[in-house]
């Protein structure tokens, strides 16, 4: 079973890179899938996840243009998402309410990966998928998993923070997105669990920074967009943290907090 999720996993993964992609640039979903480059449209044994992209190379078969490593990424991470996630509940497909629940995990966390993924390349947050988690958690916390008030509080304690980074730093520190964001995250995961996503996302924030800032220095070249070299003040998409920290801590069932007391 953990194969057959991690499979698909790996092919919900392979559309979610299309949602992303035609999401950023405003296109429609439908038509066929068609290399970036040179616009030839795709085959179907060119369009199986992680394996079409290890058959080709890594490259186009007609123009030979390099693909991008984003979606053989997406395509594991999302496989991994999946397998673990149904693990994580250790259910039996005869329970319907088990199974209710486990599909709505995997339709928010989906839609992490997207905000992930489009966050990564254009340090934006769309409303629409941020609103459509919120409405997912909240029918989640709802039906499934009522939880005491601290865990409905989780959702507007950690909405309220970054909110307040927003205000304080006038937007330069963090996005009003991150923000929405984290408000779907604190109601899905609840108190204990969704602080120590909110912690560990900004410990992984910041190793990854800092690995990418030495990398930047010892190769000199420059990883800012803004053209002026990576720094600690420099704009980093935070979405894909947040997500990364969300999922380890959910699947992991982190307490941080207990575990710092203890």
């Amino acid at each position: 079973m953990l194969v057959l999720f991690f499979v698909l996993g790996a092919v919900i993964g392979s559309f979610l890179n299309v949602v992303a992609l035609r999401w950023e640039k405003g296109s429609s979903l439908e038509g066929r899938s068609a290399c970036p480059s040179c616009g030839k449209t795709l085959k179907w044994w060119e369009l199986v996840p992680v394996f079409s992209f290890i058959l080709l190379r890594g490259k186009c078969s007609q123009c030979k243009a390099p693909i991008s490593w984003q979606y053989v990424i997406v395509e594991v991470w999302t496989g991994l998402v999946f397998a673990s996630i149904f693990s994580a509940f250790k259910v039996f497909y005869y329970d319907l309410s088990a199974i209710l629940i486990i599909l709505l995990f995997l339709s928010v966390f989906s839609i992490y990966i997207v905000i992930s993924v489009i966050d990564f390349r254009t340090t934006y947050i769309p409303d629409k998928l941020s609103y459509t988690a919120v409405l997912l958690t909240l029918v989640l916390r709802l039906f499934f998993a009522h939880g005491t008030l601290l865990d409905w509080l989780s959702g507007p304690i950690l909405f309220s923070f970054f909110a307040l980074i927003w205000v304080v730093s006038r937007g330069r520190a963090m996005g009003f997105g991150d923000a929405k964001l984290a408000l779907s995250i604190g109601l899905l995961l609840g108190f204990s669990t969704g602080l120590s996503a909110l912690v560990l996302s900004f410990w992984i924030g910041t190793i990854v920074t800092l690995i990418l800032m030495a990398y930047q220095r010892l190769s000199k070249k420059t990883l800012s967009s803004e053209g002026k070299g990576l720094t600690m003040r420099s704009e980093v998409p935070f979405a894909p943290f947040l997500v990364l920290g969300a999922w380890i801590a959910f699947v992991l069932s982190l307490d941080l907090f207990h575990v710092l007391a203890a």
